[in-house]
């Protein structure tokens, strides 16, 4: 509704399947009906907000559509031979991350909160749970438009930065402590010759006495 719907106001609304989209489209037309066709079964809080926002639900599949003369949409026709009037229909598409081509690594997939499609699971920074793999953009959100995509690739970017950060610090800690002992000048050792050294100067002042 957010991209198309305000050329429909004020009109006869059927919706196919998706209890959301009933609720979306009621803000624009107060004759609004739900089919439910295949859609999800619907829960008792469910019913009671569609009833009390006088949204009208057809059980049954739906089987075609009836048109007027001018070739205009006039009825939804159910498998069983009834016609319900409606001037528009609105058909929800399903919207599914296309990360094909990262099978084989082990991601998971979870369904969008609103049940409109599938996505790969993140946590905030876009991390999948797999070393090495962060996803952003609609991968990890089917609904983000550009600007949440793209803020998503920086918290992911930054994320990512942060790991390689912390993998050439453990690295670099790893061949320190490969090397014989002899030769390690380590913290504990920096710290004993300052204070043999510099005594009383160690931070820089002067002992007055």
């Amino acid at each position: 509704m957010y991209c198309h719907g305000w050329e429909v106001r004020d009109r006869a609304i059927g919706v196919l399947g998706s209890f959301h989209q009933a609720l979306m489209f009621r803000q624009l037309s107060k004759d609004v009906t739900l089919f439910r066709h295949a859609g999800a079964e619907l829960t008792e809080e469910q019913w009671e907000q569609l009833a009390g926002l006088g949204i009208g639900v057809v059980d049954g599949d739906v089987g075609g559509l009836d048109v007027d003369e001018r070739n205009r949409l006039a009825g939804v026709r159910l498998v069983s031979g009834g016609v319900v009037p409606v001037q528009e229909l609105v058909v929800s598409p399903r919207f599914v991350a296309r990360a094909g081509f990262l099978d084989g690594l082990g991601l998971t997939l979870q369904e969008h909160p609103m049940g409109i499609g599938e996505q790969v699971a993140v946590d905030a920074s876009g991390f999948t749970g797999v070393a090495g793999v962060w996803a952003a953009g609609n991968a990890s959100d089917v609904m983000a438009g550009v600007p949440q995509a793209m803020a998503a690739g920086v918290s992911a970017a930054a994320a990512i930065n942060m790991d390689l950060l912390m993998a050439d610090a453990r690295g670099a800690a790893a061949s320190r402590a490969a090397v014989p002992e002899v030769d390690v000048f380590s913290g504990a050792m920096e710290a004993e010759v300052s204070r043999r050294v510099l005594g009383s100067r160690v931070h820089g002042l002067v002992d007055g006495g």
